[in-house]
This record gives C-alpha cells, sequence and structure tokens, in this order.
C-alpha cells in the first residue's frame, strides 16, 4: 500500500464535544500510524488549543486555524495573521450588527465576559450540558493591538447571516462546526484561507500528490477538504451538506465513526 496521508478534523470526528476521544478512534488511530502512514490535524483549533488527549495522539503535524497555521514534524511551514486594515474592518461589523466576538490569537482566544457567557449558554442548549474549551481567555476590550489568526462571530439578536454577507470579501465566514444555530455563530477566517489550502501547503512541502490524500470531517468548513483530499469522508453525525459532498459516509462518532471511517480508507487504498 502507498503512504497516505490523513487530515482529520477534530470536533465532532475525533473528539465528541464536551467527551473522550472513542477507545475505537484512538487505536484505529495508532493502526494507522503503525502502519507508516502520515497523520494531520485539519482543524480551526490552534495549536494552543489541543487537549492533552489529543496531543497524546502519534500525528505529525497539521493544518490549525483553518488554515492560517500549517505544522509538519514540528516545523511551522506557513502562518498568517490578519493585516490591521481586516481588524479594523471586522470590528466596524460587529459594532454595526451589535456581535459579540472572539479572536484566536497566537496563544489565546480572546473573548469579553458577556461572550463567554452567551457562549456558555448557547453550549449547553445544545448539549444538555456544561462544555469547557481550553485556551479561552476573557479581556475587556477588543484586542485589536494583537495580532489575530481568525475570528467568530454571536450574535443574541440572530444577526449572524446578515452581518457574513458584510464580511465576505475582505474576510470569509463559514458555519461554526459545533452545532450551534447559523444565525448566532460562525467561523471568520481570512482570506483565500481554508483547511484545503492547508492541506494543499502540507503536500507540497512532503513532495507528494494530492492522490495520497484521505480527508475526515463533519462540519460545513470540511467541505473543502473532503473536496481536494483524494478520498473525503464524511462521519455519520456530519451535517447534511458535508454528507452530500463526501465520497463515503462513516457511522456517528460514538458509534466507532472514526475507526470505521479509518479503515474504509485503508481496504479503498489497498
Amino acid at each position: 500500500m502507498q503512504k497516505l496521508n490523513f487530515f482529520f478534523d477534530v470536533d465532532g470526528t475525533i473528539l465528541p464535544v464536551g467527551r473522550p476521544i472513542p477507545e475505537s478512534a484512538i487505536k484505529a488511530i495508532q493502526k494507522a500510524k503503525d502502519m507508516g502512514h502520515n497523520l494531520f490535524f485539519c482543524t480551526g483549533r490552534n495549536t494552543f488549543e489541543l487537549t492533552n488527549e489529543l496531543r497524546a495522539l502519534p500525528f505529525d503535524g497539521g493544518v490549525f486555524a483553518s488554515g492560517a497555521k500549517v505544522i509538519v514534524d514540528g516545523n511551522e511551514i506557513y502562518s498568517i495573521i490578519a493585516t490591521d486594515e481586516q481588524k479594523q474592518f471586522f470590528k466596524k461589523i460587529v459594532d454595526d450588527y451589535h456581535l459579540l466576538w472572539m479572536v484566536q490569537g497566537l496563544d489565546n482566544t480572546f473573548l469579553g465576559q458577556e461572550t463567554s457567557d452567551f457562549y456558555d449558554y448557547l453550549l449547553e442548549k445544545r448539549y444538555s450540558r456544561r462544555i469547557q474549551f481550553d485556551g479561552l481567555k476573557i479581556i475587556d476590550h477588543f484586542p485589536i493591538e494583537l495580532p489575530i489568526m481568525k475570528f467568530f462571530i454571536l450574535s443574541k439578536d440572530g444577526l449572524v447571516l446578515e452581518a457574513r454577507k458584510e464580511l465576505e470579501g475582505p474576510l470569509h465566514s463559514v458555519n461554526n462546526t459545533i452545532g450551534l444555530p447559523p444565525n448566532s455563530s460562525a467561523e471568520v477566517v481570512l482570506p483565500n484561507l481554508s483547511k484545503a489550502s492547508g492541506i494543499e501547503r502540507v503536500i507540497s512541502y512532503l513532495n507528494q500528490t494530492m492522490e495520497t490524500t484521505v480527508g475526515i470531517g463533519d462540519g460545513d468548513n470540511d467541505i473543502e477538504m473532503v473536496q481536494t483530499c483524494q478520498l473525503g469522508i464524511a462521519m455519520g453525525n456530519a451535517s447534511q451538506t458535508l454528507k452530500e459532498h463526501a465520497s463515503y459516509i462513516s457511522t456517528d462518532i460514538l458509534d466507532d465513526g472514526l475507526a470505521n471511517a479509518i479503515e474504509y480508507a485503508l481496504n479503498y487504498f489497498n
């Protein structure tokens, strides 16, 4: 079998929101690694948002912050931050639509107390339990003076979809990937960045071809990934839109979904 390059979304693919990684997923990931394949995260999370559980997995690097940071074998091969103009533009839209915000920096994701409270409310309403994410730091002002790799918007008034139309161009937005209502929250990334662009940088750095790639995800921000990879797999718990773009649909994350996806990929290329 040829050496494959696996790209895994994190939330909803490897990691059930607010729950441990399924044992079957850990074993399948290790099996793929033992067979000599390369394993990469491909996530909206930044590196500082990886939990100890995720760090313990035998990964070779990853595409982070939805393509804004790319690491291979411990080497940061790509990194980009928002320009002052992009930060100012984002802040203007936030103010115009009375949005709440989070911004992903180099070492922390920053948010205001009101954002934190509303985010906790949305998560608890969605999952019927308290959900804790690492790397969040509450501050009392929009940190326009700091390096920013990615943005996140929320709206108590349900204005996210309207705001996203205004953001498009200087920035680009996608549906959030943890199941929150699309009129209440969204991720905002720098233009011309995606998980797919990050994957292409990894493959170019490794001097390999896209024919070696497997992408596995569950959210709308995984669409470019599953379309770009030679084999694109959607989890059983994936959004309907992603399923429509995937070559194969696995089972739910809590029903050995990742293990089944990896096994399918190994058989596909055998």
